[in-house]
């Protein structure tokens, strides 16, 4: 789905498709003579790879360059690289491969993913004179020590007892074991002396009178467990690592891009475990719906947007639905807001017996023994039927460009549904039930589709429909949706709009820089999918 970024001579960088499968390897480290051709001296972020206009200097994006790198990596110089390496091992290859959860940091990432980032975020003034020199360790560091509880976290600095041995890289890995006071994880922290970071790591868990923590040293990573499960850890590691665990790899290939920060889930022992972890007996008893499948995801940069893109794979086919996005792109063109679910009617066939469930179980520990039928008579409906025909195989809301002037804003929804006759009943019968009168709602049937709207102006608006998909904006936010399940997308800059005369200062600047959000989640019907959730710069 995504456009693949260039880099400085016009050639692809490493920004895979959405979804897109690719063979799972770490980063290698460029060559001297690529790492020149690319970027001269080395990549900083006052060093931009390629120069751009000056009308187009707001399109980084205030909030992601700030934001994101603030949260994720504890500091606005999380990308002053220095080189385009890359490369080293990863914190998989060192935590265990029965793992059914997993988290990895990485401020030294792939070189393609470097220079999105430069582009993204130097093109913001702001960030670029802050990016030059700050250590974004540092930054990680100062945030886990300023909430310590003694003096004794407070004696060691940075520079000298830290820096030294810490590494670019940081995983962490949850097993299937332990309790809700000590669940069995596993971190693994990259070192560059091991003799140092063990010296220096002792010291400071020690700091903590109760020694709930164990230090262990494996192939330049520091593995760092809950007291009594160090040695079993580095025994399952033996056994397989993470990074040996066909699926897990298997799963990372088809994530593609690992970006800055990337996870993975395996939901069908995922979810068991944490309901155990939980120690709710109420959510115990709810069985996880759909428990089935993992779920990959990374945080990377394109030169247009961050986005956080994920797959989904080996799921219940039953409950796995090709979509289509053709409604939202057909929107009209001065469109605000949207939001699209792509074959609702589908999934609710599948997922309805485990929904139906687990409805049935939470209302029976409220005391209550036919939820369904209650509901059924209460709506004069019948379940499922009716819901599928209500939310049909295509279900839109959107909302226009406005003024918010008046007390009712103007929103409307279409669905195309296989008995519009039906489905614009139901509407009439919901509204009623909800005491809305005619005055607020209009509602009205064609062909195959039923439009609902605030003002009836904006029905025949939505009737007619117009090119939303072919705005740049929307492109970029949420790409291709003709297999799309689900959609959103925010036009920001019709947002900013509103909030003229209103928002000075940074804040100002913060709506200025963005163009647009957009989230897109489709599936192959074959128990896969993939997502993206794009922060677009204006």
């Amino acid at each position: 789905m995504n456009e693949p970024t260039q880099g400085p001579s016009g050639a692809p960088i490493d920004q895979p498709a959405h979804g897109s499968a690719q063979p799972y390897s770490y980063p290698t480290p460029a060559s001297p003579s690529e790492a020149t051709q690319a970027v001269p001296g080395g990549v900083t972020l006052s060093d931009d790879p390629q120069p751009t206009p000056a009308g187009s200097r707001k399109r980084t994006g205030l909030l992601v360059g700030g934001v994101v790198t603030a949260l994720v990596l504890g500091g606005a110089g999380a990308f002053a690289f220095q080189t385009l390496s890359g490369g080293g091992s990863q914190p998989a290859e060192v935590l265990p491969g029965d793992a059914y959860a997993y988290f990895r940091l990485d401020i030294d990432p792939s070189a393609g993913q470097k220079i999105a980032a430069v582009r993204f975020l130097g093109k913001l003034p702001q960030v670029k004179d802050t990016l030059g020199s700050d250590d974004p360790r540092k930054k990680l560091w100062e945030l886990a020590s300023k909430d310590a509880s003694n003096d004794c976290v407070a004696k060691f600095s940075y520079d000298n007892d830290i820096a030294p041995w810490l590494g670019d890289r940081v995983g962490a890995a949850i097993r299937p074991g332990g309790t809700s006071d000590a669940p069995n994880v596993a971190i693994a922290v990259q070192v560059k002396d091991e003799g140092a970071a063990k010296d220096t790591l002792t010291k400071l868990f020690a700091c903590d009178k109760k020694g709930d923590t164990e230090l262990r040293m494996k192939d330049g990573y520091a593995i760092i467990t809950p007291r009594g499960v160090g040695d079993a850890t580095l025994a399952a590691v033996d056994k397989g690592s993470l990074a040996q665990n066909t699926t897990f790899t298997d799963d990372m290939n088809a994530l593609g891009e690992q970006g800055v920060v990337s996870a993975w889930f395996d939901m069908g022992s995922g979810l068991k475990e944490i309901q155990k972890l939980s120690g709710s007996s109420d959510l115990a008893a709810v069985p996880p719906a759909g428990a089935k499948g993992r779920v990959a995801a990374a945080l990377r940069f394109d030169a247009d947007y961050v986005e956080m893109a994920g797959v989904v794979r080996g799921t219940d086919t039953k409950t796995s639905v090709k979509g289509d996005g053709a409604e939202v792109a057909s929107l009209p063109a001065d469109t605000m807001a949207a939001i699209n679910v792509s074959g609702a009617d589908a999934m609710v066939d599948g997922a309805w017996p485990a929904l139906k469930k687990q409805i049935e179980t939470l209302a029976g520990a409220q005391g209550e023994s036919d939820p369904i039928g209650s509901l059924e008579q209460q709506l004069d409906m019948k379940l499922p039927d009716d819901l599928k025909v209500l939310l049909g195989r295509s279900f839109t809301l959107a909302m226009p460009d406005q003024k918010f002037d008046s007390e009712v804003p103007t929103i409307g929804a279409k669905v195309v549904s296989s008995d519009a006759k039906r489905a614009d009943e139901l509407v009439g019968r919901l509204m009623d039930t909800a005491g809305v009168g005619s005055d607020v709602l209009t509602h009205k049937v064609e062909g195959d589709k039923v439009f609902v709207a605030t003002k009836p102006d904006y029905a025949d608006d939505l009737k007619a429909g117009g090119k939303l998909g072919d705005s740049d904006a929307f492109k970029l936010a949420v790409g291709d949706v003709t297999s799309s399940n689900a959609t959103l997308f925010v036009d920001l800059d019709k947002i900013d709009k509103l909030a003229q005369g209103q928002v000075h200062g940074e804040a100002k600047s913060f709506l200025e820089s963005l163009r647009a959000v957009g989230f897109n989640a489709s599936s192959t019907g074959n128990g896969e999918g993939s997502f993206t959730l794009r922060v677009v710069g204006d």
